[in-house]
């Protein structure tokens, strides 16, 4: 379901200078950036450069990035051309420029740490920095993208939640107390703040993971239902 026109303060890593938000099919948006809706990126002027980076929908559509690539700094891109790419275990993606441009920076962290274009992408997932060189643009503000943007998410059916997870549990046709069994184990494994989605068929799974998060410590960052399925996101303490 497409919800427009839903705004809230922005969390902790999530770009704090940023003030609002659109919620759009469950990605959030700042309403202060432009958006270059066809290659699925978001432009933040600062002076005379601009920070360029991908959207949630982009993002989540992927799955969790394990590569990266940009164009080196001093390149010269027009307007559509690539910057770079990234890949996740569902999606190839090529990055492009939404004006043409010379590559200024390029954000390294990603080559090391891939999944922060997942994880806070108006923040530290950001992709690189330009200098504008020309007139022809492809930006657009929230308001005159929102449409497309809608359209976007309904068509790729994606599925946004509040923190993208570190593993995802599919555990159709299985109990509630034999998955909380091998979610114990995962969470054993797993570094503090880590993300699980973990998605069940069990009636009783809102109560059970209630009742789990209560006992252990962990966090239930969000819960929804779609049809027989129950989602949950769960934060190691």
């Amino acid at each position: 379901m497409i919800r427009t026109h839903e705004r809230r303060k922005p969390e902790k890593g999530l770009c704090p200078r940023l003030s609002s938000y659109m919620l759009i099919g469950g990605c959030e948006y700042p309403d202060s950036l432009l958006y270059d809706v066809d290659s699925g990126t978001w432009v933040k002027r600062e002076g005379a450069l601009s920070r360029i980076g991908i959207t949630p929908h982009l993002s989540w559509l992927s799955g969790g990035f394990t590569s990266v690539s940009f164009k080196s700094a001093g390149s010269r891109i027009e307007a559509g051309k690539a910057l770079g790419s990234l890949e996740g275990p569902r999606h190839f993606d090529v990055v492009r420029a939404p004006f043409d441009c010379v590559v200024k920076e390029h954000n390294s962290r990603l080559l090391d740490l891939p999944k922060l274009a997942n994880k806070d992408p108006f923040g530290e997932g950001w992709f690189a920095l330009l200098e504008e060189t020309g007139t022809k643009s492809r930006l657009l503000t929230l308001a005159q993208a929102e449409p497309s943007i809608a359209d976007a998410v309904r068509r790729l059916g994606v599925r946004c939640f509040a923190e993208f997870p570190d593993f995802e549990m599919f555990e159709v046709g299985s109990e509630c107390t034999a998955v909380l069994v091998r979610l114990d184990e995962l969470m054993k494994r797993a570094q503090s703040g880590a993300v699980v989605h973990l998605v069940s068929d069990d009636p009783t799974s809102d109560s059970e993971i209630e009742t789990w998060t209560g006992v252990t410590g962990n966090r239930l960052v969000e819960t929804r239902r779609e049809g027989s399925l129950h989602h949950f996101i769960v934060k190691k303490r």
